[in-house]
């Protein structure tokens, strides 16, 4: 009996040193963001007509605020699974569920060696990583070229015509139903993704194909490009808009200073007749420069126009300072102005993302005052 109770104990602790070996070759991780700021903002529309003032507290200003898990497992040779879930909430109302529900920015799984990575599911654009490389502002929530790029996705949306969207295309950031292949080559990142119509009968309607580049040397260059192919005719009511987009950019630092400049132009077509319905060419440049080791000041100007359909254009500068007070939290700050043309002005630079709100005022001179706190865990 005491045999065999001790050949028990040893195959417990042997399943059991297997069990922690195995776990010692996975990892999960929980992460997240909570970015809340005040924003002043004058010259928008008013509940009883005309134009005023508002002030507001939003959230997210450098960061969305979001909370994720990711994980990657260890199968031996340098093979890789890799998992991210990533979700979004509002830190001025605890509100969640943007975007596609509770994890609406991510969710996947992949495997991953040397040679690069393989990606199932929700995930970021390839596109829109490679042109947050050479945005001037880093692609923050607010005030920068992320504006630009989401709300001129399918610009007659925002308040003259309705057109059933891509909906694996999420403002043009996020890719749905995606399969995703990435890898590194000496310098240069090169990424591609192919969201899946899942259309029947139309394979290609309602598709996504998205590609971004950036070399990292002594110039960092960016390279990108997307296509949102409209959806079918007869789902949900018609066939959406096309959007076709793609960027270049470059920066440049010399010493404690970064000089960045890229240009963005979005086209939006009806599928039906290949007509041209807008084209948005969004010019920005930059300078960041590090005051001290904890802070950096950013002065950035963005130009937008479109004549195609409706004339619009808009001139946008921000003057912002980011303070670190330590890894994990920092203090910002921003002045905004825009000067909007008699148009939609969706592609001005100007505007909170999180909220879709306090955005550009067509044919007005918009300003904006903006105090924040970010934390990441």
């Amino acid at each position: 009996m005491g045999k065999i109770l001790n050949k028990s104990l040893c195959t417990l602790l042997a399943f059991g040193a297997a069990a922690g070996a195995a776990h010692a070759q996975s990892s999960v991780a929980v992460y997240g963001v909570v970015d809340a700021g005040l924003v002043a903002v004058n010259k928008q529309n008013a509940p009883s007509g005309g134009t005023g003032s508002v002030f507001a507290l939003s959230s997210g200003g450098v960061s969305p605020s979001i909370f994720g898990f990711k994980g990657a497992e260890d199968l031996g040779g340098g093979l890789k699974a890799n998992f991210d879930l990533e979700g979004h909430f509002f830190s001025n109302s605890g509100a969640g569920n943007q975007w596609g529900g509770l994890f609406g920015r991510q969710a996947n799984v992949g495997l991953s060696n040397s040679y690069g990575t393989v990606t199932l599911g929700k995930q970021y654009s390839p596109a829109v990583l490679a042109f947050a490389a050479t945005d001037p502002r880093g692609l923050k929530e607010t005030f920068s070229g992320l504006i630009s790029w989401a709300l001129t996705q399918n610009p007659l949306n925002a308040g003259i015509a309705t057109a059933p969207a891509n909906t694996n295309a999420v403002i043009d950031v996020f890719v749905a139903n995606a399969i995703s292949l990435s890898t590194k080559i000496a310098d240069v990142n090169l990424s591609a993704s192919y969201s899946l119509g899942e259309v029947a009968g139309n394979n290609s309607g309602n598709s996504v194909i998205a590609l971004g580049a950036t070399y990292t040397g002594p110039i960092t260059l960016s390279a990108a490009y997307q296509s949102d192919r409209g959806q079918a005719a007869g789902l949900t009511g018609g066939s959406g808009v096309q959007t076709r987009k793609y960027s270049v950019g470059a920066a440049y630092s010399i010493g404690d200073a970064t000089l960045t400049a890229n240009y963005l132009n979005n086209k939006n077509s009806d599928p039906a007749s290949g007509s041209s319905l807008a084209q948005y060419h969004v010019y920005g440049a930059g300078l960041n420069y590090r005051t001290s080791a904890s802070n950096t000041a950013t002065l950035a100007y963005y130009y937008s126009s479109n004549k195609e359909g409706v004339s619009d254009t808009s001139g946008t500068w921000i003057l912002s300072d980011d303070y670190a007070l330590s890894k994990r939290t920092t203090l910002y700050a921003l002045l905004s102005g825009v000067n909007a043309g008699n148009g939609y002005t969706a592609g001005a630079a100007f505007g909170v993302a999180n909220d879709n709100a306090f955005l550009a005022s067509a044919g007005k001179t918009t300003s904006a005052v903006q105090l924040g706190i970010k934390h990441a865990f």
